[in-house]
Formats: C-alpha cells, structure tokens, sequence
C-alpha cells in the first residue's frame, strides 16, 4: 500500500512538471510571438513615416520588405543558434549559462556595441536599468514568469526604440542625400 502511495505521489509531481515544462514552452512561445509582431509593426510604422517623410513609396515598401526579410533571416538563425547552444554538452566551468531574458539583453548588449556604438552609448544605461530592476523583482519574491514577461517586454521597448531612432537618421540622411 504504502509503496503504491509513492508511486502516485512520483507520478502526480512527474505530471505536474510536465505541465509546468509545457506551461513555461507556450508562454515563451506567446513572448516571441508578440515580440515578432512589435517588430513587424515598427517596420510598417518606419516605412510609413520614411513615406510621409518624402521617400517615394516603392522605396519606403522596398525597405521595409528588406527588414521583414533581415528579421525573418535573423530569428532564424537565432533559432539555429539556439539549437546549437542547447545540443552542446553542459560546460563544466566556474559561470552557469546564461539564459532567457538575460540572455536576450546580453545579445542585446553585444550587437549595440558593436553594430552601433553610438546608440549603445545613449542606451547602455537604460539597458543596465532594466537587468537592475529584473534583479530588484526577483529578490522582493516576484513571481518568475511575471518578472521575465515584463523584462521581455521593457527589452523589446529598447530594441523598438533604437531601430526606430537608426531608422530617423537614416531618412534624415536620405533627404539630404536629395
């Protein structure tokens, strides 16, 4: 009896991760997406403000096709990255892996300061902000999802932001290249 009682409980707790695995891989599942589509809507804002800014609209249409492609091309090799990255063996060194939210600023971090130094000198600070307050959260006991939610979402703030400021300069240099 009791041996079937253990049994049940193991089984009951296996269940329950199972559901909370499938839990976390929808609710990552749902970020991406709305961060996709926050995405897709910033090309289709900038192309609308590079036409009413004066660009002819086959140009403003031509660039904003070329950013959805450039997206479409870059989350898939994210995602190649991705699955590279977790069929690797687990390193045995001193650092745990980064992953999530942290990862997706560290990603961040990386190509600012390296594809636009200007703007991740503008930016670094707000980038550093949000990591502090994602901190500051899950020590106060936040819960988790809600903590990585709102840091997704202040992240892709960030990435919108910057895109649609290169995005001025480079209408601004267009017109004057006129």
């Amino acid at each position: 009896m009791m041996h079937r009682n253990r049994h049940r409980r193991r089984t009951v707790s296996q269940i329950i991760r199972l559901i909370r695995r499938g839990g976390r891989a929808i609710a990552k599942a749902l970020i991406y997406l709305a961060v996709e589509f926050t995405v897709y809507i910033a090309i289709g804002g900038g192309a609308i403000a590079l036409f009413w800014l004066g660009l002819p609209s086959y140009v403003a249409l031509g660039l904003s096709i070329g950013l959805v492609i450039l997206s479409f091309t870059v989350s898939f090799l994210a995602y190649r990255q991705h699955r590279r990255i977790t069929r690797r063996s687990v390193k045995t060194d001193a650092s745990p892996m980064i992953k999530g939210d942290v990862q997706l600023a560290d990603w961040i971090a990386q190509t600012l300061a390296t594809k636009a130094p200007q703007e991740w000198e503008e930016y670094q600070d707000w980038l550093h902000d949000i990591l502090l307050d994602r901190r500051q959260r899950l020590d106060q006991g936040d819960p988790y999802w809600r903590v990585t939610a709102l840091t997704y979402w202040r992240l892709t703030g960030l990435c919108i932001t910057v895109s649609l400021i290169k995005l001025r300069r480079l209408a601004i240099a267009a017109r004057r290249m006129r």
